[in-house]
């Protein structure tokens, strides 16, 4: 409790949701500041600059809105956090937009899932922070979900927890810090928006099996021979291949796989083997294809590492288009967001324009502003003249 004590303004802000021990003067750590920053002080000591520190841990929030599972935890799990402090304002500002491009590759590159970023107001960010980006994510119900922050934290915890350097000219100097992180939200981002009525579908680069291979049994003849083969050969190229030898039917051996989201199915049978081709099933289209025996190796590498993230991102970015559509009107936006969408309009960002949006319903928030997107227009709350542009509808 007592290193939870030393920035005020961040235990104002977490005080509420809090889960305090009984019996002793200690809560469980809803952020990691007071946990990790009295150690970064002897490492800053140390003259060890710039400090760059990753680490995934739970944290624990006694929420009061209803919680629903991997979105809004009491318990959040696979949480990572990265904390690192600079020894001017400068480095850390470069260092913010560097974890910016990092969360932009990962929703791109490794989810494929277009991403929304937006800069956070000054009242709506993180407590003790002074300016935020945040990454948001809309799912199929018309919910906007915060997944994803990258904070400046100017000099506040520095100057709460004596993190300071000795600099050339033998002057006192407190460091400037970023933090960021982000949990199991990535995945319910990968569920609610690949997955099917079947199941999962993983993007190949999270997807810790890519190709299943499945032989059809027929007169006593498994071809488990060939399965293996090709799994070697598979293996020897770095794509994590498995043969399905269990007694199940290859039915059920499809329903089970399909249910898992492995990104390829490879099947196997007696027409494949006098043929010379192999049957590929592509999970994200529900679709087969013929390939002959001597192309499966590029083949695979093809629709792995480009077709299919690449469906699977344009998938994702079709719906965002069908679910945002720009207003000038609040009525006529709120009647949008009602129908299970969310609006765009252009807006100034005050605090009363942001209650404003607030007070059109429960859960409905204006996100912040748009990062890559400007247009001239007026504020859809006060009318004020501005080219900023923000997203508003339902939130968890």
């Amino acid at each position: 409790m007592e290193f939870a004590k030393i920035n005020e303004e961040w235990f104002e802000g977490f005080k509420t949701d809090a889960f305090y021990v009984e019996g002793e003067n200690a809560i469980l750590r809803p952020t990691g500041e007071p946990a990790m920053y009295p150690i970064f002080k002897y490492w800053i000591m140390e003259g060890k600059l710039p400090i760059k520190i990753y680490q995934t841990v739970s944290s624990f929030r006694n929420e009061g809105k209803t919680t629903h599972t991997m979105i809004r935890d009491r318990e959040i799990t696979f949480w990572h956090e990265i904390h690192t402090a600079h020894k001017t304002k400068e480095e850390a500002g470069e260092e913010m937009e560097k974890h910016k491009k990092i969360y932009e590759y990962i929703w791109k590159e490794i989810l494929n899932i277009p991403p929304i970023c937006v800069e956070k107001p000054k009242y709506e960010i993180f407590p003790g922070a002074e300016s935020a980006y945040e990454f948001y994510t809309i799912l199929p119900n018309g919910r906007l979900l915060e997944n994803g922050s990258v904070n400046t934290l100017g000099q506040a915890y520095a100057k709460k927890f004596d993190l300071f350097y000795v600099d050339e000219k033998g002057n006192k100097q407190y460091v400037w810090q970023v933090c960021t992180g982000n949990g199991a939200r990535f995945l319910v981002a990968v569920i609610t928006l690949h997955g099917d009525e079947r199941g999962l579908v993983l993007p190949p680069k999270i997807a810790p099996i890519k190709v299943v291979i499945i032989t059809i049994p027929k007169e006593g003849e498994d071809y488990l021979k060939e399965a293996d083969e090709l799994k070697e050969r598979l293996d020897n190229i770095g794509i994590e291949t498995i043969v399905d030898k269990s007694e199940k039917t290859p039915g059920e051996k499809f329903n089970i796989w399909d249910i898992k989201g492995v990104p390829i199915r490879i099947e196997i049978g007696e027409r494949e083997v006098k043929e010379g081709f192999y049957t590929v099933y592509r999970r994200d289209l529900k679709e087969r294809i013929k390939v002959d025996r001597n192309e499966i190796e590029k083949v695979l590498k093809y629709l792995l590492e480009e077709e299919i993230p690449k469906s699977l991102y344009k998938k994702v970015e079709a719906l965002y288009t069908q679910k945002i559509k720009y207003f000038e009107n609040l009525e006529e936006a709120k009647k949008w967001i009602e129908e299970g969408n969310v609006a765009k309009a252009c807006w100034c960002g005050k605090q009363e324009c942001f209650d404003g949006i607030k007070n059109l319903g429960p859960s409905i928030e204006a996100t912040g502003f748009l990062t890559d997107e400007k247009k001239s227009g007026k504020c859809i709350v006060c009318g004020e003249t501005t080219d900023r542009l923000t997203l508003f509808g339902k939130t968890y």
